[in-house]
């Protein structure tokens, strides 16, 4: 808020504001963990503020998903320098999220821990309501010709409720700090290195406020929905207690290094390369309760864009791979009477491994940015594509179950900016997507042959199947943009922006129906 109020003083365009959408992407830096990047604002400064509205419905969505939301919400996002040597950055939004029928996973994102807890029936869907928010923080200072240095915080809270038995109840807390420098040699090369830590928890709480002579049960997904199933209650289970349940934490530790280079005014190729190491576990580290699970994984990723820039056209073809091999264990262990009374002593005997999972996600896009005038293109063009493919082996010893899911999307999309006069402009978007995929929905066997108390683990095949489907099925999307834009006076524009898309399959069999529509309204102003 600081940063926006400070923008306002200045000297304004002569035709409009700059884009703040193409300001944010004409800098590679810009996408990178290393604030010291910020050197490279190319303007003075420019600040945004909106307010905006989503509402979806469709019944092709993920078996943890909505067919009836809707969510609103604001942020306000500023880049300012305030003087050649110090840059800003700042963002605060903030999400209202309410879906009706909705089920599957307790967790608010199922795909970042490394286990779930899934609903074993069908028939407990029920409303939902999440509030997210988020503050982003940053600043460069250039401390040489050469040198710059950099920091960056991340803060993400949330709570996310669920309001039909049985219920659950999360708090989610993240946050990230970055601190690095970069280091110029010349106009042909810059260099940079930055180091990053990250934490997060997420505490779930589950009650009943209905009919407290139903059984509920959950199944303890430790992969491709394989697992234990466990019954809620006062004497129940490990990982849905009735109160005081466990939180999830996560830690990640990360160095990234970053290569620019300028083979010439027109050409230059920015690299980043990283790599984190994550480690975490389900569980309240004491004496007198136990570690359930403990997870770690190593994160391999790299990012390119290469970029021709002239005066009033900018190309960019970016490219990014993101690896993360991740190992789920669960605790052997036995709770005995404290010889002090009340507590009770954990004592460990080793652990199980649960879970092997390997993902890796490549994605490339190019951008060509047309006409630029006063930083606004004329035209937006962008080509791009993405793929994922995940295997997971899941162990409940004696038994196994391994996974393949491979799946990718291929997007085109313009869009047209006209300017009618000078305080007066337009924008047309189109877009159009094609995705598909493949692979095994799970191979089952065992490592020896069980005994006769042994039994197979438990398994909720209609998530299974949705879930694969959801994400392999072929489907066509299309969607639509309009936006009007005007000066409000010489130093604030204000904007309205509508987005509909709409997504249909082929080959549904699992999921309740082929087709889903999100639309989307923005108002706000750049200032």
């Amino acid at each position: 808020m600081l940063l926006s109020v400070i923008s306002v003083t200045g000297v304004a365009q002569e035709i409009g504001l700059p884009s703040f959408e193409y300001v944010r992407q004409s800098e590679a830096w810009f996408g990178s963990e290393n604030a010291a990047g910020l050197q490279y604002l190319p303007v003075q400064k420019i600040s945004s503020a909106t307010v905006f509205f989503n509402k979806s419905n469709g019944e092709f969505v993920n078996y943890f998903q909505s067919d009836n939301s809707y969510e609103w919400g604001a942020q306000t996002e500023s880049f300012f320098r305030l003087n050649p040597q110090i840059v800003f950055y700042g963002k605060v939004y903030y999400a209202n999220f309410t879906g009706k029928n909705m089920g599957g996973s307790a967790f608010i994102d199922p795909y970042y821990n490394p286990f779930g807890i899934v609903e074993m029936t069908d028939d407990a869907r029920g409303e939902k309501n999440k509030e997210n928010y988020h503050l982003t923080g940053a600043v460069s200072a250039k401390v040489s010709d050469q040198w710059a240095i950099g920091g960056k915080i991340n803060y993400t809270a949330a709570n996310y409720s669920k309001y039909k038995d049985l219920r659950h109840s999360n708090k989610y807390l993240d946050l990230t700090a970055t601190a690095g420098l970069s280091y110029s040699f010349g106009k042909l090369l810059d260099v940079g290195i930055n180091y990053l830590y990250r934490r997060s928890v997420e505490g779930l709480f589950f009650d009943i406020y209905g009919t407290t002579d139903k059984m509920y049960e959950s199944l303890i997904d430790f992969g491709a929905f394989y697992g234990r199933k466990e019954l809620f209650g006062s004497g129940g289970g490990l990982y849905t207690k009735e109160s005081n349940s466990p939180p999830v934490f996560n830690a990640f530790q990360g160095l990234a290094l970053q290569l620019n280079v300028r083979f010439s005014p027109e050409w230059q190729f920015f690299n980043e390369f990283s790599y984190q190491s994550r480690t975490g576990y389900y569980g309240k580290k004491s004496p007198n309760t136990p570690i359930l699970t403990e997870h770690h994984a190593g994160i391999i990723a790299y990012s390119g864009t290469l970029s021709y820039r002239e005066q009033i056209r900018q190309q960019d073809l970016n490219v990014s791979v993101n690896r993360e091999q991740l190992n789920n264990y669960e605790n052997i262990f036995k709770e005995n009477p404290s010889s002090e009374g009340g507590n009770k002593d954990i004592l460990y005997y080793g652990n199980n491994q649960m879970l092997d999972r390997t993902v890796l996600q490549m994605k490339a896009t190019y951008t060509a940015n047309l006409g630029i005038t006063h930083y606004v293109p004329a035209w937006t063009l962008q080509a791009g594509g993405d793929f994922c493919n995940r295997q997971q082996t899941v162990s409940v010893y004696p038994f196994y179950r391994k996974q393949t899911i491979r799946f990718f999307n291929a997007r085109l999309s313009a869009c047209k900016n006209t300017a009618i006069d000078r305080k007066n402009r337009y924008d047309v978007s189109l877009g159009v997507l094609y995705g598909s995929g493949s692979g095994t929905v799970f191979k089952d066997g065992v490592y020896v042959t069980p005994s006769e108390n042994q039994k197979s683990p438990e398994t909720t095949v209609f998530n299974l199947y949705r879930e694969y489907e959801y994400l392999t099925a072929p489907r066509i999307a299309g969607k639509v943009g309009l936006g009007y834009s005007r000066l409000l006076n010489p130093l604030v524009q204000g904007y309205v922006h509508a987005h509909y898309e709409m997504t249909r399959a082929r080959k549904i069999e699992y999921l309740e129906g082929d087709l889903s529509g999100t639309a989307i309204l923005a108002i706000g102003c750049v200032f």
